[in-house]
């Protein structure tokens, strides 16, 4: 029951906002963050995080919400408990 009143969307409504995280090895990615109306890409590593590129956020569209495959049945779940 503790995970079917769990939202069922990621975190939305902050000021930073993860547009894309590309894993490229075992401890570093690539990440692109969105900052009021920029876009700065991030490589990321067990050492830290560096600042690879500052960008126009137009570039990076928003990705599309994606619904997680249980929510179907969570929302059942919920529905028949109240």
């Amino acid at each position: 029951m503790r995970i079917a009143r769990r939202p069922l969307g990621g975190r939305s409504g902050g000021a930073v906002t993860v547009v894309a995280r590309q894993q490229l090895s075992r401890g570093s990615s690539v990440a692109v963050v969105k900052v009021a109306d920029r876009a700065l890409v991030l490589g990321v590593s067990d050492a830290g995080v560096s600042l690879l590129a500052d960008a126009d956020a137009a570039l990076f569209p928003e990705p599309q919400p994606v619904e997680h495959p249980l929510a179907p049945a969570l929302k059942l779940i919920r529905k028949s408990a109240s």
